[in-house]
């Protein structure tokens, strides 16, 4: 009987890490809540980014340290979709919304993301950045490096010079003059 182990993810393997991660998006949550309250224009946003915060910190929790092959299934059952709350996407918005006490969050965030134990994870697991990669564009802060799509270089379009047609010379209309005439 052959024993298939299931793959370690980055919970199992930096629980520290993991909680640390959790303590400061609790924080950021629990400043939301109190900030956002009472603003109007954002107060739409509140229980949507609660949520999005919880599942960030429950991806990051389980991602595999060992990237597995994925599974295509040819019937899979579409879900319907409610409606979602569009989220800010500029970079540090949150911040910008909430002040020094988000930008004191983005340090904390950064300071992890610079731990010797987290830099390693970020290099080996590339599903930590992309969890992780929304959460510092809100806070203001690099997540890993910064992937840049290249695209292949197109050919180069050869033009064929355009050759202008010679008109025939002529005078052109006559127009009266654009000074006033004199009068005797």
């Amino acid at each position: 009987m052959s024993f298939i182990s299931p793959a370690l993810r980055v919970g199992d393997a930096a629980p520290e890490t993991v909680q640390r991660m959790e303590m400061i998006v609790s924080a950021i949550a629990a400043l939301i809540a109190r900030r956002f309250l009472r603003e109007p224009k954002y107060m739409a946003l509140i229980v949507p980014l609660w949520g999005w915060l919880h599942r960030t910190v429950r991806r990051f929790r389980r991602v595999p340290m060992v990237a597995a092959p994925k599974v295509v299934r040819a019937a899979q059952a579409r879900r319907v979709l409610a409606p979602r709350v569009r989220m800010p996407t500029g970079k540090a918005w949150l911040v910008k919304a909430l002040g020094w006490e988000a930008a004191g969050f983005g340090c904390q965030l950064q300071a992890l993301l610079t731990e010797p134990e987290m830099a390693a994870l970020l290099a080996s697991v590339p599903g930590v950045g992309r969890v992780l990669r929304p959460l510092g564009r809100m806070l203001g802060v690099e997540v890993g490096p910064v992937v840049v799509r290249v695209r292949k270089p197109r050919p180069p379009v050869v033009r064929k010079p355009r050759v202008k047609k010679e008109k025939p010379w002529s005078p052109g209309p006559i127009r009266a003059p654009w000074w006033p005439k004199k009068q005797a």
